[in-house]
């Protein structure tokens, strides 16, 4: 407990100090959907995954997952995704919008290696939190302080070259548009979508029966649950679903993306591996629960978007036979009850 205080505290003097300088200040560049935390983090991948697993409970942070990423054949480099929790600033954003903020609850931090070495990133709330709860500066003080705090125990639990510089997407604000007019733009609360809408207040069954579903391995993608999330004062159960080849496939397409310099990597795309998994949230709302997802094209556009525009027209059909398939996992497993 003294040091998860000692961790705040620290990240509150950050935020204040940036505030204070950045007084008068060039504005900053728009942030990334990624940030770098370490390169050239000392160990492998599965011994740096596991520091930083061992070293988040005391600094508040709950492990709920941890997950390797598909890779390419031939690639001969690993990722390891994992997935945190710190239920104080997830309180806080399910308290902001009760409908959106659950699929922001969870944060990631993918661990992977290049030729350049071992490298650790994380999901920057600075582009995604903004997207999700639709205020681009309303927010930002639980944005920063829940940042640094991320930033300041990874950096610590990881030896290695500090980093901080951000990639992939670079969103001036929140808002996402449409991609040549006609694709998976708008807000986002538009794009959250109810898969089952069951009635009556069994929030906690219809989870397990949800939970039930997602266990089965889909058959095309591979979409099988990775983690389960209760978050018992919004009613409200977060569900992580992901599977390879989705992810491996979702890395070939988006290549090296917005970043020129990983262009001749061998498998460029693993810096995106946080992107996953999908969340799929169970909620008490409006008289029913509801099982909900993000429209998936959307989604994709959120974490993938640096991928180019071509990208996405030559791949419009993946993101919906991946909502497909986890439908099908989810509709049998609520009708069962």
């Amino acid at each position: 407990m003294i040091r998860h205080l000692t961790f705040r505290r620290a990240a509150a003097l950050a935020l204040a100090l940036g505030l204070a300088a950045g007084a008068g200040a060039v504005p900053p560049a728009a942030p990334g959907v990624y940030q770098y935390v370490v390169h050239k983090a000392e160990g492998t991948v599965d011994t740096v995954a596991s520091a930083v697993a061992d070293a988040a409970p005391a600094a508040g942070f709950q492990v709920l997952a941890r997950l390797p990423a598909g890779s390419l054949a031939g690639c001969g480099y690993k990722a390891e995704v994992i997935a945190l929790y710190e239920p104080e600033y997830g309180q806080k954003l399910v308290a902001a919008d009760r409908r959106t903020g659950p699929f922001a609850v969870v944060d990631r931090v993918n661990v992977f290696a290049d030729e350049n070495g071992v490298h650790v990133s994380l999901v920057n709330p600075r582009s995604i939190v903004r997207t999700v709860l639709m205020h681009d500066q309303k927010h930002a003080a639980l944005i920063e302080s829940h940042l640094a705090a991320l930033r300041q125990w990874l950096a610590t639990a990881v030896k290695g070259l500090p980093a901080e510089e951000d990639y992939g997407q670079r969103r001036e604000r929140g808002h996402i548009g449409k991609t040549m007019g006609i694709m998976a733009g708008g807000p986002f609360t538009d794009k959250v979508q109810d898969v089952s809408v069951i009635g009556g207040d069994d929030w906690k069954g219809t989870a397990e029966r949800v939970r039930a579903g997602l266990s089965k391995k889909g058959p095309k993608w591979g979409m099988q649950l990775a983690y389960a999330l209760e978050i018992p004062e919004a009613e409200t159960v977060v569900l992580g679903s992901t599977g390879t080849p989705m992810d491996s496939r979702s890395f070939e397409i988006v290549g090296a993306g917005a970043d020129s310099s990983r262009n001749r990597l061998k498998c460029p795309g693993l810096a995106h591996a946080g992107a996953y998994p999908i969340e799929v949230v169970v909620t008490k709302d409006a008289g029913s629960v509801r099982v909900r997802v993000v429209d998936t094209m959307y989604r994709m556009k959120m974490y993938f978007e640096d991928a180019g525009k071509w990208a996405f027209m030559k791949n419009m059909g993946m993101p919906g036979s991946i909502q497909d398939e986890i439908a099908a996992q989810v509709r049998p497993a609520v009708a069962a009850r």
